[in-house]
């Protein structure tokens, strides 16, 4: 709706004056009624434009489906000009309105072209009437345009389908970089950046701080395929446990941070068994349960801003005295007077 708006602008004055001069030219009511009824599809598109760019600045619906249907109301204008100027055997009204509906026509392939479907519509509206206006015509000549038009049509929707997948595979190759810059490509979970952006730093957010107890060593004896398949499924267990609305990240090796919302110090130490005891779970490496635990930090942002930095640092040196103490267990927020307490 919103892309080349210098062509539709170009357009709609284009529209205005040609009706205009035409009406002027052949001074009869049809051509009168089509200049006083393209005045006013082109005042309720400018209209309409701008409510939705005033909607979309806000973040709000626009209305897209009366914008559609006023453009093919607009296509049907023209293409109802057309039909009338070529009746009427006036060469000079023909070649500027034949002229203006071809450019306009173009100017709709270049503009909709990430609607190719919705191309082929108006190219019918505007220039279908042309093609039936020349077969009752007394001028065989004019039946030229039985061929040229559906050549012109053909040729530029399949340029609009060329142009819409060009679209939808940059669009997709931008997304897919950036789910590579936000996603940790092992896991699937946020990595630090991700996490970066994710974090709006809320009042009553939980930040556990989760290191993987014995992961090099299962690493080590089964190989590194084993591991990813750890990490894998250790992934999975977090974002079951966390719930939707949590971020979950892998910062990288075997350290994974949850940002959880709503949680004062009590339902965060509550939350930090449950992901604890869901690392527990056996792990099922070349015929063998193997259990490698976890060692969780926790950090509660109580209000006021604080940077996620600060969250992390603190989650960081309640996993720390968790770590130096021989990991397996828990410790609240140490700004809090955290207790050392074992899964």
């Amino acid at each position: 709706m919103f892309g080349t708006l210098t062509v539709f602008f170009a357009a709609l004055v284009n529209s205005v004056i040609v009706t205009g001069v035409v009406a002027w030219h052949e001074g009869s009511a049809p051509f009168i009624g089509w200049f006083v009824a393209e005045v006013a599809i082109c005042t309720v598109r400018l209209v309409v434009l701008a409510v939705s760019l005033h909607r979309a600045e806000r973040g709000r619906s626009t209305p897209t489906d009366l914008y559609i249907w006023i453009s093919v109301l607009w296509a049907l204008s023209i293409g109802y000009g057309g039909f009338i100027t070529i009746t009427t055997g006036d060469w000079v009204s023909t070649v500027i309105v034949c002229l203006s509906s071809a450019a306009m026509a173009g100017g709709a392939c270049l503009r909709n072209y990430a609607a190719p479907r919705f191309v082929v519509l108006l190219l019918t509206c505007n220039l279908g009437p042309c093609c039936l206006a020349a077969i009752l015509s007394d001028q065989p000549a004019l039946l030229v345009v039985l061929v040229q038009t559906p050549l012109f049509m053909v040729g530029m929707t399949a340029g609009a389908f060329r142009l819409n997948r060009a679209l939808v595979a940059t669009m997709q190759a931008e997304r897919a970089m950036v789910r590579l810059a936000l996603r940790d490509p092992l896991t699937g979970l946020l990595n630090r950046t991700g996490l970066e952006q994710g974090f709006a730093g809320r009042a009553g957010d939980a930040l556990f701080y989760i290191d993987l107890d014995g992961f090099k060593r299962i690493n080590d004896r089964y190989g590194h395929a084993a591991g990813d398949g750890l990490l894998q499924t250790a992934a999975d267990r977090l974002r079951q446990v966390a719930g939707p609305d949590a971020l979950v990240t892998r910062i990288g090796g075997d350290e994974f941070v949850v940002v959880a919302a709503d949680h004062d110090n009590h339902s965060a130490i509550a939350l930090g068994n449950d992901i604890a005891a869901s690392l527990r779970e056996p792990h099922a490496i070349d015929g063998d349960l193997v259990i490698c635990g976890a060692s969780v930090g926790i950090a509660v942002h109580d209000g006021g801003v604080r940077p996620l930095a600060d969250l992390m640092a603190r989650a960081d040196r309640s996993l720390y005295r968790v770590k130096a103490m021989g990991g397996g267990a828990r410790l609240a927020d140490v700004e809090r007077q955290g207790e050392l307490l074992p899964f």
